[in-house]
């Protein structure tokens, strides 16, 4: 069963290109790109997440990313 999203496809679209603009523009190389967003996410972590949920919050970002780079799973 797909996961239905509260955000809009255009308004996920349209934040990410600017992110990617923004790296574009700064001529970021792929380490400092990954470093730049790394570190956002920890500050999103950090300060919007209660302490007590931190690790598990960080632990599904951390699968979701994982398996979006994964690709499909073969049964």
């Amino acid at each position: 069963m797909p996961i239905v999203s509260k955000y809009s496809t255009d308004q996920i679209e349209k934040i990410v290109n600017a992110l990617l603009d923004e790296l574009r523009q700064q001529q970021a190389t792929t380490e400092l790109s990954l470093m730049c967003l790394g570190n956002s996410i920890s500050h999103i972590i950090n300060t919007h997440v209660p302490a007590a949920q931190r690790s598990d919050v960080a632990r599904q970002f951390g699968q979701a990313l994982l398996d979006a780079v994964s690709g499909p799973k073969s049964s």
